[in-house]
């Protein structure tokens, strides 16, 4: 088993569910403790009834603990049995059944590719940020460029085509001013998505 693995139990009373459980630790507890990691609240289980301990396959093993009462593993009493998938553990009038399922988290980490948006989407620092909105503020308060000098030509002379002045265009700065202007909100957007919804 040498995929990363977690224990799933599930506590039942009497054939009734009560609680599930899942775990990634080495060691787990079960008993009456309020301490335990499966803690149960009944006088016929003791205070430190047994432990479920990971073995070096990633499977787990039921270490009884010297309880009153004693543990089982599908019916038969055992003081240290591997447990597997499907397998179940008596005690008192308590069982919990046992599952393994790969831990999904490091699967997911192993095997997730980014998306497209991840490939594509820009992630400013707020010096970044900052440098890029003052520098939008710089060219929307300077003032325009002067108009290139237009050469003179004498009374009565002929403007050749090619140095007639043409005029400037007109929406062409508040196109510009638009389109930065969306630019920057697309980017604010982003950065705010990332910071509200970390994958």
């Amino acid at each position: 088993m040498s995929d990363p693995l977690v224990l799933k139990l599930r506590l039942s009373l009497m054939g009734r569910p009560v609680r599930n459980f899942t775990f990634d630790k080495p060691v787990i507890s079960v008993g009456r403790d309020p301490a335990a990691d499966v803690f149960v609240d009944n006088p016929g289980i003791s205070r430190d009834h047994f432990r479920m301990e990971r073995t070096s396959s990633g499977e787990y093993q039921v270490v009884d603990l010297g309880s009153a009462n004693g543990t089982f593993v599908n019916d038969q009493n055992v003081n240290t049995a591997v447990v597997r998938n499907n397998d179940v553990v008596r005690f008192g009038k308590y069982t919990l059944w046992v599952g393994y399922e790969t831990d999904r988290r490091t699967l997911a980490a192993d095997t997730r590719r980014p998306s497209d948006a991840e490939q594509h989407t820009v992630i400013l620092s707020r010096t970044e940020l900052g440098h890029l909105l003052e520098t939008q503020k710089e060219k929307e308060l300077a003032p325009p460029p002067p108009p290139p000098p237009q050469a003179t030509t004498a009374p009565g002379a002929s403007i050749p085509a090619h140095a007639a002045p043409t005029p400037p265009p007109a929406a062409s700065s508040s196109t510009a001013t638009l389109v930065v202007t969306f630019l920057l909100g697309a980017v604010l957007g982003a950065g705010a998505m990332y910071l509200l919804f970390p994958r």
